[in-house]
């Protein structure tokens, strides 16, 4: 029987289940998490599946399955085909074992670029596992679902008596048109619903019109692994035959996605492709070099190209040259240019941590994506993937800190870590270019712009933009944790080592203030007045401990657990350092503290302060002291480091310590946090809001809405408040105020919940900063607009140019010179032009709005704008010239 006339086995190929958090970064499996959740088509799976008669192709992360959904359906079938990548590779041979348990006679195979490159390692991974179909692996699936013996099938690697043997490759797929359509596949076996790009019309289909890639770049893993550097393509009528057969099967289908490496490596031919799927009257998009010329740029738009996704990856040309790029700066600014002139848009994506990268780099790259202004970005961490150059240059040069490409949680983290640039600061460097690119007023309203003009595309933003806030928050405190971990062992860190320690617990059942376990708000509390080196945690609680980091906002910290653990009292404790050791049940009083402390650590004694007959403090000179008195792998909260009768006990004040072992004593406790809420920098009448927003926060303590939660429904309900404004008869002119005056209540709640609730970053208070500005500039031009509309009688040119430019240089001017202080050295005049520069003008425009007599506000504003800022210079000059 001839191979074509052999019956195929009953073949499975799967895109194996992932796990909550997985984000492999590029090159990863498809299912990668990011930013935001995101689902690329498996289409390397779906086009051998497309070539074995009764086979079907399961993408388990979109549809949300699980490995005890595949079990039942494994036993239907002889052979499984898995992809599988070296972020997920571990994972992935997790499920293949579990699949083989469930139907022992399954025959299991892998797929993807990190087999192809190490088969040796990924077969003798697992006795599971069968073999590996290595480079462009269609034709060798396709001839293993027929059943011929492995010995005869090139491009194979098969385990055969206790060894590992390779077949010779298989020559390089030249008839690209030899490959069958997808899109055969995508209608039989998904729901093309599931798949999500954020910057991509919803729904979209992805496929390939040809493989391989004519650049060079060092870190791009599928030319130097599958592809290969000669561009083959599909005809261009085999092509819009697929798209034609797509768009009857797919009517809901709103955009195209050609995922070529660069589908404008051949201009001739995607001119020609673009002249055709013009009259097929479909929107696509693909990748591109930033180096297309205008010429077939705008034959792309002309025939329905909507956005490009460019690789710019670095702002730096010395390290573009480094990884071969193939492209020059300027090119890519013309390239750029030429794109928005013809309203394309552009997905620009970045790379940190590439060889050459240093601190002053990043920020070259950051001002270079800010300048070149793309529609919407991604920031990679760059990762050396074996098989490619970059990870031949790692090892060869000692830059590997790690085989691992993403931690335990499932996101990337940085593996190549320089002489001058750690691998924390590259990561820490990938949040600050997602803040400082979409923070900006320009971003900001661009994204509200294309929100109102689509329902659709509002619904997605707001999920995306929830998605991406609790991304910077995760890694936030990852890389808390990361800092954590890191206990002090070189020489050059004996300093940090010496500075005092602090050992909290946190029991079962722990008092919360504000919804924050009591150690945690002690630890904060005492951080601005206490050099504290490290804080340890003794938890009694078998719950994970992961959210402990976004309240110590950076302060390193340690979790030594009594249920079992890697570290010990012994283990975490540097024995040279000072260590506080405090109650578990109340909070001292900081300035008190200080007080305290500060002759026992003058004269370096071992000191137990008692309060109201209990001992709720206890100083030793030196961790080696206390660890004495513990037995050897003692993991508990050491309650008789408090009641040690052979240390010298001192009286502490009354207000020393409060106590929380009750709920009046909590109460209490939460009761003065929420009196201290008051800020200097409250408005002159604003004041009056700060009852209404204390009173809110209170409520929202126990619930799981965040700051920057609150902070976008500021921004929403400012923005409809303008809108409102500008466009409402002249009683939703009032309403449209009363909404800007929420606005302003719920700019006081985020940060009064952020304070409560201990979840104060740098991210929350750079978004209040530019949301307080976007609501302040929609605000007056709300106005201008409603003035314009409602009297047209009135010449508008002169107030509206000298509210512009007085509001644009009134908020430079408080950002450059107020909100840089850090609050201790805001006083005197400081905080009155801090105090005007808040929301009182709302209750100035709500009189006036009710009265009809808005362009009154006009002419006070544009002319008040520009005294505020020309007085506020003047006045810092004058404080310069002393």
């Amino acid at each position: 029987m001839t191979a074509p006339d052999r019956p195929y086995l009953r073949t499975l190929f799967l895109h194996p289940p992932s796990y909550e958090g997985f984000d492999g970064g590029a090159g990863s499996r498809y299912q990668a998490r990011r930013e935001i959740r995101s689902f690329w088509y498996p289409t390397w799976l779906a086009q051998p599946a497309a070539m074995v008669p009764g086979s079907r192709l399961i993408d388990a992360p979109p549809e949300g399955l699980t490995l005890d959904h595949l079990r039942p359906i494994v036993s239907e079938y002889d052979l499984a085909v898995l992809h599988t990548s070296t972020p997920s590779f571990a994972h992935d041979v997790r499920v293949a074992e579990a699949l083989k348990a469930e139907n022992p006679s399954l025959r299991i195979g892998l797929v993807g670029a990190h087999v192809a490159v190490d088969p040796d390692r990924a077969l003798s991974s697992s006795n599971a596992i069968e073999f590996v179909a290595r480079h462009e692996f269609d034709f060798t699936i396709k001839e293993i679902a027929q059943g011929k013996p492995p010995d005869t099938i090139q491009g194979l690697s098969f385990r055969a008596n206790g060894h590992i043997r390779h077949m010779p490759n298989r020559p390089t797929l030249e008839n690209m048109d030899e490959l069958p359509f997808v899109v055969d596949v995508y209608k039989r076996d998904l729901a093309i619903e599931r798949y999500i790009i954020g910057y991509l019309l919803h729904p979209y289909l992805s496929l390939y019109t040809g493989r391989g890639c004519r650049s060079k770049c060092t870190f791009c893993l599928w030319p130097q692994t599958v592809g290969g550097h000669r561009y083959r393509t599909r005809s261009v009528d085999h092509v819009v035959a697929e798209i034609a057969t797509a768009t009857r099967y797919f009517p809901q289908v709103r955009e195209y996605f050609f995922d070529d490496d660069t589908l404008t490596d051949d201009l001739p031919r995607v001119e020609a492709l673009a002249r055709r799927l013009g009259k097929l009257g479909v929107t696509w998009s693909c990748n591109a070099k930033a180096n297309v010329p205008y010429s077939t740029l705008r034959v792309l738009k002309d025939n329905g190209l909507r956005l490009l996704l460019v690789g710019y990856e670095s702002g730096n040309q010395k390290i573009l040259n480094n990884v071969k790029k193939g492209i020059r700066l300027d090119t890519a600014r013309e390239f750029t240019r030429h794109a928005k002139s013809l309203d394309i848009k552009i997905h620009g994506t970045f790379i940190l941590g590439l060889p050459g990268e240093t601190p002053e780099t990043i920020e070259e790259t950051i001002r270079f994506a800010r300048s070149v202004d793309p529609d919407t970005i991604q920031v990679s961490i760059a990762a050396p993937y074996p098989g490619t150059e970059l990870f031949r240059q790692a090892e060869a040069n000692g830059w590997l800190v790690t085989d691992a490409l993403v931690d335990d949680r499932g996101a990337q983290v940085s593996a190549l870590s320089y002489p001058h640039l750690a691998s924390t600061e590259i990561a820490r460097g990938t949040e600050e270019f997602y803040r400082r690119f979409y923070f900006r007023p320009r971003k900001i309203f661009a994204i509200a712009k294309e929100m109102a003009a689509d329902h659709q595309v509002l619904r997605r933003r707001l999920r995306e933009g929830r998605e991406f806030l609790q991304f910077l928050r995760a890694r936030a405190a990852a890389r808390s944790c990361a800092v954590a971990a890191s206990a002090p062992t070189a020489p050059s860190t004996r300093r940090a080592a010496a500075r005092l320690q602090i050992l909290l617990s946190v029991p079962h059942g722990s008092p919360m203030i504000a919804s924050v376990p009591v150690a945690l708000r002690t630890a904060r509390e005492l951080t601005p007045v206490l050099d504290i080196g490290r804080v340890l945690l003794c938890t009694e609680s078998p719950g994970r401990s992961d959210g402990y980091g976004r309240h110590l906002d950076g302060l390193p910290w340690t979790e030594i657990r009594s249920s079992g653990g890697s570290s010990s009292l012994a283990e975490a404790l540097d024995p040279d350092a000072p260590v506080l050791v405090v109650a578990p049940s109340g909070m001292p009083d900081p300035g008190r503290l200080v007080d305290l402390l500060a002759p026992a650590m003058r004269a370096q004694t071992r000191t137990t302060w008692i309060w109201q007959g209990a001992p709720i403090l206890a100083y030793y000179p030196d961790a080696r002291t206390l660890l004495k008195t513990l037995p050897d792998g003692y993991r508990q909260f050491p309650r008789q480091s408090l009641t040690n009768r052979d240390t010298p006990h001192a009286p502490a004040p009354s207000d020393a310590w409060s106590d929380v072992s009750d709920p009046t004593g909590v109460g209490r406790v939460e009761r003065r946090l929420l009196r201290s809420l008051g800020r200097p920098s409250d408005g002159y009448l604003a004041r009056l809001d700060r009852a209404v927003s204390i009173a809110i926060s209170r409520r929202l303590i126990p619930t799981r809405i965040t700051p920057n939660a609150i902070t976008g429904l500021s921004l929403i309900a400012g923005l409809g408040g303008a809108a409102s404004l500008a466009f409402g008869t002249s009683w939703v002119a009032v309403l449209g105020v009363l909404l800007l005056w929420a606005s302003a209540i719920l700019d006081g709640c985020d940060g009064e919940l952020a304070r409560l609730k201990l979840l104060t970053s740098r991210f929350g208070a750079r978004f209040d900063v530019v949301t307080d500005h976007v609501v302040h500039a929609a605000t007056f031009v709300g106005v201008a607009l409603h003035v314009y509309r409602t009297r047209p009688d009135i010449p508008l040119a002169a107030p509206v140019l000298l509210l512009l430019v007085g509001v644009a240089l009134s908020m430079a001017s408080v950002v450059w010179m107020i909100d840089r202080l850090p609050p201790e050295r805001r006083d005197g005049l400081t905080r009155v032009y801090e105090r005007i520069a808040s929301r009182d003008y709302v209750y100035i425009l709500l009189v006036l709005t009710a009265l009809g007599r808005i362009e009154w506000f006009l002419w006070g504003a544009a002319l008040g704008a520009n005294l505020f800022w020309l007085s506020l210079w003047w006045w810092v000059r004058a404080q310069r010239s002393r």
